[in-house]
């Protein structure tokens, strides 16, 4: 019913040379690498996606970076007016830089064509592209921790033209309670981009491995637009549309400057108002060029930004014999002009609104550094969580103050009839049945609601975890699974560190795989899968092949006789205990012959794993 194994940049400093820069930029980076695995004291930020480093930020850690200050007229597009506040935080660039974001895989490597998806802790979801984050003033997109009122100086004189009824409500706004982490887009004219409560921030790659195509001086007489059902829409001119005039200073991060120059076209946002006509804060419209090279733009930037009236598709001649049409993305004002795609071919809007999922994370098996980068990630894409009352205080800070629909250990039998002492055996199990059912149907209802759930197991959920059973019946196939450190690495670890092998484990040797001994394999198991099937263990004992056996503590006493079948009572055994636990973690040596009696005067039950086999000493 449930797992069984273990519960368990910029930086703007003083003008003090490259050297005091360097020195900084290393500070960040290590403020960074040590937030990502530390419990955090407050709300957690997480940041994951196409990221080298993962980052769980919390917001005392952002406060000790927020050195900018940003202001706000928080007025939405349906003319919700929620204050004017100075806000003071960290730019998003700043802490995008920290998480390092790196293309992987044989794709197109440029980072023009990534998304931004800032999500909320009730699951509203705000899109940037790259380029209005990097190609921008690191001003432009804050993560605000703090924010002060902006008073109007003449309030007392408000009544000489108008009544308290029609200006006190604004003046009321300014007392409002604000969620931090908050995204702040300053230069949007209407705010609707700017969500308070934001726990996760991730980085996309829309096309993943698509590569970039080779061509030779590509030109094209038309382009299309695909909304977001999937209807294109096909462009070989622009008649009947506003034109517009922009001036362009044409630098590349990668060419420097290639002169400016004037283009005509029609703006970007009037073909797609045409074409797709929302205008979702969770959608990006990605563009892409006959070669293949793209470029990404958020919605947001397009509509509700100033300077998207002046993003436009320029129609020309080209320089070909035939003399085809061209149309080229031109965005003037962006600090490069990487973004610009000078042979358009198509257009797509796309929907980043996250689809509802289960995934099923490792947490490790014991202290919070065991956690990987990946279950860091995937935390910060659930809405809600499944977690233990135990693991759910330990790892509070990644949680962010999300709901815990209910605790799995209260599922599991035998926790059920402690719970519940007074009860028959009929009528324990009619209750159980019932409130696993009303647990399955939180499941279902979370997941119908459109929003994502994180279970958190034990160990790495591959490995003798009971999710399969009782969780992938419910979601048909809408999960994933984040694996881990289980009990059995950390033991191996434990192993390979204080030299307990004869043989040399993967450890020791830096090579691949898990702990090897000379001699043959490793065997993991479980005591109620030995008892099934003892021909495994003969084998194993007969081969000289290590046996790894988990959960065997509580069943020491079906377990050794079963042990004694096979090997001599001289065989030598090790158990581990509370193993990936810092400065708790040991092992203990023994002969098969004392196995039940060590067992049995340790103090630990639960947390343990059993090794026998000629490898040990």
């Amino acid at each position: 019913m449930v797992s069984k194994t273990r519960q368990a940049r910029e930086s703007q400093c003083s003008p003090k040379g490259d050297h005091m820069k360097l020195i900084i930029g290393y500070l960040v980076a290590a403020l960074a690498l040590i937030s990502a695995f530390l419990p955090a004291p407050s709300n957690a930020l997480t940041v994951g996606g196409t990221v080298r480093q993962p980052l769980n930020l919390d917001t005392e850690t952002l406060a000790r970076l927020a050195a900018t200050e940003v202001r706000l007229t928080d007025l939405t597009r349906d003319r919700k007016f929620e204050g004017v506040f100075n806000y003071r935080g960290v730019p998003l660039r700043t802490i995008l830089e920290m998480a390092k974001i790196e293309k992987d895989g044989p794709g197109f490597k440029k980072t023009t064509d990534l998304a931004i998806a800032v999500r909320t802790r009730d699951g509203k979801t705000a899109v940037l592209s790259w380029g209005e984050v990097f190609y921008r003033n690191p001003e432009n997109a804050l993560i605000a921790v703090s924010a002060t009122p902006v008073q109007p100086h003449m309030t007392n004189k408000c009544g000489e033209c108008h009544s308290p009824p029609s200006y006190q409500p604004a003046l009321d706004k300014l007392k409002r309670r604000i969620g931090f982490p908050k995204l702040v887009m300053p230069n949007d004219f209407f705010s609707d981009r700017s969500l308070e409560d934001v726990v996760a921030i991730e980085v996309i790659d829309l096309k993943g491995n698509a590569a970039k195509k080779e061509a030779v001086k590509p030109t094209t007489a038309r382009f299309s637009i695909t909304d977001i059902s999937g209807k294109s829409s096909v462009f070989s001119g622009f008649s009947g549309y506003p034109r517009t005039m922009v001036d362009f200073k044409e630098v590349g991060d990668g060419r420097g400057y290639h002169g400016s120059g004037t283009y005509e076209g029609v703006p970007l946002r009037e073909l797609l108002r045409k074409t797709d006509g929302s205008q979702d804060i969770d959608k990006v419209v990605l563009v892409t060029s006959t070669d293949g090279y793209r470029a990404a733009f958020s919605s947001g930037e397009i509509f509700l930004n100033p300077l998207g009236e002046r993003i436009i598709i320029s129609e020309s001649k080209g320089k070909s014999s035939t003399g085809d049409r061209k149309f080229t993305l031109v965005i003037p004002d962006d600090l490069a002009a990487d973004r610009m795609v000078k042979t358009v071919s198509r257009i797509e809007v796309l929907s980043l609104k996250q689809q509802p999922k289960l995934y099923v994370i490792s947490m490790g098996c014991a202290d919070p550094a065991l956690l990987t980068l990946e279950a860091v990630s995937a935390m910060g894409k659930a809405d809600a969580f499944i977690a233990s009352e135990g693991m759910a205080k330990q790892f509070a800070a990644y949680l962010a103050n999300k709901p815990v629909l209910f605790d799995p250990m209260r599922n599991f039998e035998p926790v059920f009839r402690k719970n519940n002492p007074g009860l028959g055996p009929e009528e324990a199990k009619r209750r159980l049945e019932e409130q696993r059912a009303a647990d399955m149907k939180k499941i279902r209802d979370t997941l119908a609601a459109g929003k994502s759930i994180a279970l958190l197991e034990h160990g790495d959920p591959t490995i003798y975890g009971g999710w399969q059973h009782w969780i992938e019946p419910e979601v048909g196939g809408r999960f994933e699974v984040i694996t881990g450190v289980s009990a059995f690495n950390a033991a191996n670890a434990l192993f390979a560190n204080s030299k307990v092998y004869t043989g040399i484990s993967a450890f020791e040797a830096g090579g691949p795989g898990n702990l090897v001994c000379n001699k043959g394999n490793i065997v993991i198991t479980a005591p109620y899968s030995l008892a099934a099937n003892e021909g495994l263990l003969k084998e194993a004992a007969a081969g000289g092949d290590m046996v790894a056996i988990f959960m065997g503590l509580k069943e020491m006493e079906k377990l050794s006789p079963t042990l004694r079948k096979y090997y001599p009572d001289s065989a030598p055994v090790a158990i581990v205990y509370k193993a990936g636990y810092t400065g708790e973690a040991s092992i203990t040596r023994t002969t098969l012959r004392d196995l039940w009696k060590v067992a049995e005067n340790e103090k630990e039950k639960m947390m343990g794993m059993i090794y026998i086999g000629s490898c040990i000493k």
